[in-house]
């Protein structure tokens, strides 16, 4: 009878260490799962945010060579949305428009700018300059061009974190938004022999 009782306790004893082990296991594999899905989330999200910048920066680039990088051309393809922050003359100046979280472009933004300035989680701007064409294009080609070029940049910011807008006051040190910059895009426009000033 003690045999038996023995042999019925130490059974017991080693399901229970079966089981123990099992739940340890399960528990390992369960964490390293939940590990793995919070990752693919985050890549999921990156990719989005990545996608929706390249579209928005590719738009504004689209609207930058159609309206000849007129400044005022630019704006007027986004009337409701585009702040000015900066204008030399018409080609050199930098625009800057606001999205929320689901790349929705903010509109009228200087109306309430508090309210811009909460809402807004990206920040695309424009950053173009008139220079010598010869200049810009001399290290790619030993043609002598005539006139003038549009050189420009195309930022897109995460600003999500941040309690305030990216204007062109902080563009000398510009490597302080390292972390925040998504996407940059350069991009140049031929101008030939024009009026700066028309």
């Amino acid at each position: 009878m003690k045999d038996n009782s023995f042999r019925y306790k130490s059974q017991s004893s080693l399901f229970l260490i079966e089981v123990i082990i099992a739940v340890f296991f399960f528990a390992i594999t369960a964490a390293i799962c939940i590990r793995i899905f919070v990752k693919a989330h985050t890549i999921t999200d990156k990719s989005h945010e990545m996608t929706q910048s390249y579209i928005e920066a590719d738009n504004m680039a689209q609207v930058f060579m159609n309206s000849g990088a007129h400044i005022e051309g630019i704006l007027s393809r986004y009337s409701q949305y585009a702040l000015t922050l900066s204008q030399e003359g018409n080609y050199t100046g930098t625009i800057l428009i606001c999205f929320d979280s689901d790349f929705n472009p903010i509109p009228h933004p200087t109306e309430n700018i508090d309210n811009t300035i909460s809402i807004t989680a990206y920040e695309l701007i424009l950053v173009q300059t008139l220079v010598d064409a010869d200049e810009l294009y001399s290290d790619c080609s030993d043609a002598t061009r005539i006139g003038y070029a549009c050189d420009a940049t195309i930022y897109v910011f995460d600003t999500e974190l941040a309690d305030f807008l990216i204007t062109d006051t902080h563009f000398e040190d510009l490597d302080q938004f390292k972390d925040n910059t998504i996407l940059t895009l350069p991009l140049d426009l031929y101008l030939g022999d024009i009026d700066p000033e028309a």
